[in-house]
This record gives C-alpha cells, sequence and structure tokens, in this order.
C-alpha cells in the first residue's frame, strides 16, 4: 500500500515537497537527490521541510524487514524512510558532470553542423542548383551591409512586411506565400552582402596569350570601341597596346590588363562558336589582373578608369554592393589625385581628368540614394566644380559607334552624348539634395522644393534632348535614334525613381508615387539593353531597380483594390506581368548574366501570380458576401414591392440613416451603389415613399432623375432604386 504512494518504484523519496516545487506550487516527485522539475538544471534540490523518520511502528507493517527480504537488514531504512540529507560533495560534482556533458553535447553539435556545411558545400560546388546557390549566399558567414530606412532599397524590408500583413489565403497560396518569402529572401541577400563567387581564381594557371594573328586582330577590334569612353578613358598606346595583348606579364600597372579584357570581354558575342572559351580566357586575364593590390591603393588614373569600368558594366561585379565598393576606391582616389582641379597640364587632359570626376560624382550619388549610406564625394564640398566643356564632351557619342550603324560618321558632330552627360550631372546633384533631405528627416517644404526642382529638370532634359534628336533624325539611322530613344527612356527611368523613393512615407503624395511607379514600368520593355550600349547606365540599375516601383503596383493591388474599377487592377497586372517579360529579354540581352536575370525573372513571377491569387480571393469573398446579404429571387418577387416596409423586409436596412446600413462584414451602402449599372437607376415607383428618401440621401449624379411623385408632390429626393432589374442584372451574371 505504502509503494503505492511513491511516486517512482524502488527509488528514495523525500517526504515532503522541495523549497522550489513549493514555491512554484508544483508536484514535486521527491526523488533524491533531486527531483524531477530540478534535474535539468545545475544547483541543489532543497528539502528543508524534510525530517528523519521514526522507527518502523506496528501501524507500518509493510516497512518491517524480514528475513526473507533480500539485500536489507534490520537497522538499515526502507526507501520510504530513505535519510533526506543531501550530500554537498556528491551534489557539487554532478553538477560539475551535468556543466561537462551540456559542453560536450555542444561541442558534438557544432562538429555535426560544420560536417554538414562541408559536405553541402562540396556537393553544391559538383551540382549547383538554384536552391544550393540561395542556401550558399545565405551563408552566416558572409555580414549582412547595412541599408538606410528610406532609401531604394528599403523596398525589401517593406515588401516583407506587408507580406506577412496580408491575410493568408487557403488553398495553393500558401505555398506561394512561402516561394515568395524565398524570393524576397533572395533579393535581400543580393542587395545587403558583397561576396564573389567561389572559386574564382581556380584554375589559373596564367595570363592567356594569343597567337599574333589573334592578337592582332584583337587590338583592332578593341581600337574600334575604344572611342565609346575617350571623353572619359585613356586610351592606352600602340607600344602599351601590344605589350598587354602578348606580353601581360611584363606590364607595370595591372590596371591596363584590367581594362583591355573586359572591353574585349564586352565584346564577345555568343553566336560564336567558341565564344564561352573566349570568354572565359578575357575573364580569367581579368581575374588574375586585379590580384595586383595595388590597383587599390595606389592612386592612378588609370586604376580610377578601370575600377569606375568594372563598377558601371562589370559583370562579374554586378552586384550593387560591389559596385559600391569600387567606386568607393576610384573616388577616393579621384580625391588623391586631385582629378577636379586645374592644373598645368594641357586642356585635354584636364577636361578628361573632369569628365571623369563628374562621372564618379554621378556613380557616387545613385549608390548613396540606393543604400542609404554617405556619398564618398560630398555635394556640399563639390557644388563650384565646373562642369566640362560643351565642346569636349562632343567627343562623347556612343550612338554613332560601329555597333549601331556600318556608316561612316557624320560630318556634324551630335551634340546628344554631351547633353545627355550634362543632364545626369544635374539630376546627380539633384539626388545628393534627396540624400540629405533623407538623412537628416528635413521638413515637408524641403521635399517640396526638391519635387520641383525635379519637375523643371525633366521638362528641361525632355525638350533639350528631343530638339536634338529632332535635327539629327534626317542623317542618322533607325538603330542610332533607338539608341538616342533608349538614352531619353534611361533618364526619365531614373527621374521616376528619385521621385518615388523622395515621396515615400508622404501619404499626401501617394496618388503620384503610385502613379510613377507604374510609369516606370510601362517603359521598361523600352530600357531593355545589353553591354553594348552606353546610355543604358548601370548595370545593377537595370536589374535591381524595377523592382522599386514593382513593390509599390504590388502593395496598391494586394492592400488598395477592394473599391478599384476592374480596369485599373488589370492596367496594374499587366504592368506586374511587364516586369516578367523585361527580365526575359534581359536574359536574352545579357548573356554573361543569364542565370541572375532568369532568377530575377522568377521573383517578379512569383508576386505577380501572388497578386492575381489575392485579388480573385477577395472578388469570391466579396460576392459571397453580396449573395449572402440579400433573400433569394424568388422570394423576393412573389412579395409586393409597393408593400414592402423597409425595416421590416429589407435585411440590414434600418429606419435610421443611409449611413447605418451595411451589408455583409462592413460593406458601406455608398460604394456599393458606385458599383452598379447606369440603367439600374430608373424613374418608375418601386419603392414606397419612405424608402426612396433613404435611398436617395446617397444617390446623385446623372443616372438620378427628378420628378413629382404619384401623389402630386415633390420628392424630397431625386432617386428610385429598381429591385428588379437589380435581380435581372445580379442573376444574368450568377448565370454567366
Amino acid at each position: 500500500m505504502n509503494s503505492s504512494n511513491n511516486p517512482v518504484q524502488g527509488t528514495q523519496v523525500a517526504r515532503f515537497a522541495c523549497d522550489y516545487c513549493r514555491q512554484k506550487k508544483f508536484r514535486c516527485s521527491r526523488e533524491l537527490p533531486k527531483c524531477s522539475a530540478c534535474l535539468p538544471w545545475p544547483g541543489p534540490c532543497n528539502y528543508s521541510r524534510d525530517r528523519l523518520k521514526s522507527a518502523p511502528t506496528q501501524s507500518q507493517p509493510s516497512s518491517v524487514p524480514t528475513q526473507g527480504q533480500p539485500g536489507t537488514q534490520g537497522n538499515e531504512p526502507t526507501p520510504q524512510l530513505a535519510v533526506t540529507r543531501i550530500d554537498l560533495t556528491v551534489e557539487s560534482r554532478l553538477c560539475s558532470i551535468e556543466h561537462k556533458l551540456e559542453r560536450l553535447a555542444s561541442l558534438v553539435e557544432k562538429a555535426v553542423l560544420r560536417a554538414a556545411s562541408e559536405k553541402e558545400s562540396e556537393s553544391d560546388a559538383q551540382t549547383p542548383s538554384r536552391a544550393n546557390q540561395a542556401s550558399s549566399q545565405t551563408d552566416s558567414r558572409i555580414p549582412k551591409l547595412f541599408i538606410g530606412e528610406s532609401h531604394s532599397f528599403s523596398f525589401v524590408r517593406e515588401a516583407t512586411e506587408n507580406l506577412r500583413s496580408t491575410p493568408g489565403i487557403p488553398g495553393p497560396s500558401s505555398r506561394q506565400e512561402a516561394d515568395a518569402q524565398s524570393e524576397l529572401q533572395f533579393l535581400s541577400t543580393s542587395l545587403t552582402t558583397a561576396t564573389l563567387e567561389p572559386g574564382h581564381n581556380s584554375h589559373m594557371s596564367g595570363l592567356h596569350v594569343p597567337s599574333r594573328a589573334i592578337g592582332y586582330k584583337l587590338i583592332g577590334t578593341f581600337l574600334e570601341h575604344a572611342p565609346k569612353g575617350e571623353p572619359f578613358f585613356v586610351t592606352p598606346s600602340e607600344e602599351l597596346l601590344n605589350q598587354i595583348v602578348f606580353n601581360p606579364d611584363k606590364v607595370s600597372q595591372k590596371a591596363w590588363l584590367v581594362y583591355f579584357n573586359y572591353i574585349m570581354l564586352a565584346q564577345v558575342s555568343p553566336e560564336k562558336e567558341d565564344h564561352g572559351e573566349e570568354a572565359a580566357r578575357f575573364r580569367q586575364n581579368m581575374r588574375m589582373a586585379l590580384n595586383d593590390s595595388r590597383i587599390f591603393l595606389e592612386p592612378r588614373q588609370v586604376n580610377v578608369q578601370a575600377l569606375a569600368l568594372l563598377a558601371v558594366h562589370g559583370e562579374d561585379y554586378a552586384s550593387p554592393n560591389l559596385s559600391w565598393m569600387l567606386v568607393g576606391h576610384a573616388c577616393r582616389q579621384a580625391e588623391a589625385l586631385g582629378l577636379h582641379l586645374p592644373t598645368p597640364r594641357d586642356v585635354e587632359s584636364y577636361q578628361r581628368s573632369l569628365s571623369m570626376f563628374w562621372l564618379l560624382f554621378v556613380l557616387d550619388k545613385s549608390c548613396a540614394l540606393a543604400f542609404g549610406r554617405s556619398p564618398f564625394l560630398p555635394m556640399k564640398l563639390y557644388q563650384e566644380v565646373p562642369l566640362p566643356d560643351i565642346s569636349y564632351l562632343l567627343k562623347f557619342q556612343p550612338h554613332l559607334d560601329s555597333d549601331f550603324s556600318s556608316a561612316p560618321p557624320a560630318a556634324r558632330p551630335s551634340e546628344f552624348g554631351a547633353h545627355f552627360f550634362i543632364r545626369g550631372i544635374e539630376l546627380a546633384r539633384i539626388m545628393g539634395s534627396v540624400v540629405d533631405t533623407l538623412a537628416t528627416g528635413s521638413s515637408p517644404s524641403s521635399r517640396e522644393t526638391i519635387k520641383l526642382q525635379l519637375e523643371e529638370w525633366s521638362n528641361q532634359t525632355k525638350r533639350i534632348l528631343d530638339k536634338i534628336m529632332d535635327s539629327d533624325r534626317h542623317v542618322l539611322e533607325p538603330t542610332q535614334l533607338k539608341e538616342m530613344s533608349l538614352g531619353l527612356n534611361s533618364l526619365r527611368f531614373q527621374y521616376l525613381h528619385v521621385v518615388i523613393v523622395l515621396l515615400k512615407g508622404d501619404k499626401s503624395s501617394s496618388n503620384q508615387r503610385l502613379e510613377c511607379a507604374r510609369e516606370a514600368l510601362f517603359i521598361l520593355p523600352s530600357i531593355v539593353s545589353n553591354w553594348s550600349s552606353v546610355y543604358n547606365g548601370v548595370v545593377w540599375h537595370l536589374l535591381y531597380y524595377p523592382f522599386i516601383p514593382f513593390f509599390v503596383v504590388f502593395e496598391n493591388l494586394v492592400h488598395s483594390s477592394t473599391f478599384q474599377a476592374s480596369a485599373t487592377i488589370d492596367h496594374d497586372l499587366s504592368l506586374l506581368a511587364t516586369t516578367v517579360s523585361y527580365f526575359s529579354g534581359m536574359r536574352d540581352q545579357m548573356q554573361l548574366l543569364a542565370v541572375l536575370c532568369s532568377r530575377l525573372e522568377n521573383v517578379a513571377f512569383v508576386f505577380l501570380e501572388l497578386a492575381r491569387r489575392h485579388i480573385q480571393h477577395r472578388h469570391a469573398t466579396i460576392n459571397k458576401t453580396l449573395d449572402s446579404s440579400w433573400p433569394p429571387l424568388h422570394s423576393r418577387a412573389e412579395t409586393n414591392v409597393e408593400e414592402v416596409a423597409v425595416g421590416d423586409s429589407l435585411p440590414g436596412f434600418s429606419q435610421g440613416t443611409l449611413d447605418d446600413f451595411a451589408l455583409g462584414d462592413g460593406l458601406d451602402i455608398g460604394n456599393f451603389l458606385n458599383w452598379l449599372p447606369a440603367d439600374i437607376f430608373t424613374s418608375g415607383p418601386s419603392l414606397g415613399l419612405e424608402s426612396r428618401q433613404i435611398l436617395g440621401s446617397a444617390s446623385s449624379g446623372p443616372e438620378v432623375s427628378s420628378t413629382a411623385d404619384l401623389r402630386g408632390r415633390k420628392r424630397p429626393f431625386d432617386a428610385t432604386f429598381d429591385w428588379f432589374s437589380w435581380d435581372a442584372y445580379y442573376a444574368d451574371m450568377h448565370f454567366h
């Protein structure tokens, strides 16, 4: 009988509960030396209330030892009468053992995780896949980089919050939301990390040297395309070119190797049979040259131009953070060299240095606005630096390159490239003001001033560049005009992007921000381009900036589409679909970044399908609410509508004002009546006078007619509602 009172059979137990269980009002197992509640934790289990029991009495026959009981002696207590005093030495030893076991378990767990990660990385290297690439990118060893709260790439954090706040939809949408979370994580990793793919320096035995015939052919191709960057970049001499191609090891400034091999890499045609091997050779030479740390540490103009070229068009450095790092190195070297200062050198060298300085200024402001980081070239410090002369910038005519025309250049130089660059500098100056405004949290009046400056810039830019295009239209080929249009649309896209970032958080300008986002998505097909174009701007702008207006429109669809017109919703969905097709076009154009473009295309597609799913679910919910809010058609048709009392028969219709009338889950009748077709309001007698008065208070517009009522008295409200037309309209909808 006593044995049934023991919590655990065959275990020494105390008489009373331990102090901890008594304090917490737990049911104590009373085991010695520690109860089950205290066992997982270090420290003693105190039984302060426990006392030694007295010797066994006759009232406890089961506790009296007998000679037939093996393993017990007459003077030895039974388990119920065990000594409850805890041996402190034993207790401390047990605690020490517990600590060691915990430490051992932690070490074993870390070792298992390390082994698993190494095995996973090996499998990733052997069979790379999209999922494995995503997991390697989200490695905890890669530091997460800072992105400001109110800047371009903060859209990832906002999209994540919007996705979490969106009400869940049962069924397949749960999987779509999981995919959306995964794609957002991919975008976040791409924008908050700066890492190169592993193996960039593997399998590099040395710099590749072509044969004499191929080498001279490469020199000719380089000289053919080098004039594209002539106003900014120094073209190597013929002697230096021969050394770069045939004796690359002897070139002292390795930045020349980076510059030459990247330009040749961008010119590799995917139509050639061996384009993969040829591109790999140029990439190998470029990467090996970048191993020379002097490119990043020694301020030289050739280092500046190599870093700037990679930051703008670098295939392996198209990640925004890597581009930002390259721009930072180039800006620091430009400051050290004093490229913006007039020095005793020839006019052309000064103008080239000045043009390079302003090119870095433009790149610097775009990076600062994107990440919310301080600019390398503060606008207040360099606002007095003069702009390059238009006469010098007339050399900048990339739309006349041989890629766009086989005819010889026109005798009269085109001014489009020069003014394109000047307008870009002016926009960068305004972007600097936006960066300062967002960083300091200035007043709304400051934002309004900047908004007016942006509008004026947009009008002037369109007027100037359109005038130049009209004057050049009769002497240029369609492909050249198309390249100029690319420049116009690229500047417009940059302008819209700046406005979207500036107006973020301003509720009074939410409609304008939404319209800018719609326009930005609308012009995306016109800026699909590749490395042969110069007017398209920075590569990572083309890859990541479209998601900023994309998520503005997506948020509007998911959270604000309840009372929007169907045409507006369809238009917004088509704009999201345009983004998907845009990345498909970019994948075809940028062969070297085809994998990344495919992944970005999938990101846009996942959110497009999620938006469609949410809108379908919302419409189904509204229709279900409408169906459940009104009696069946036959039950109302049998009723004499003339004698219906408003407060008795119409569901949810009280004798109060129209504001008290509700449908289903809080649907407002004012918005509800606006959904109806125009012909549903007629001037025939359908309801009594009282109901016409109530409905008339909510109806105004061209559908309402003012007539006298049947008794000859003028009606106080000018609307009647034809419930039979209502039935016929929705019966026809359900039938279809």
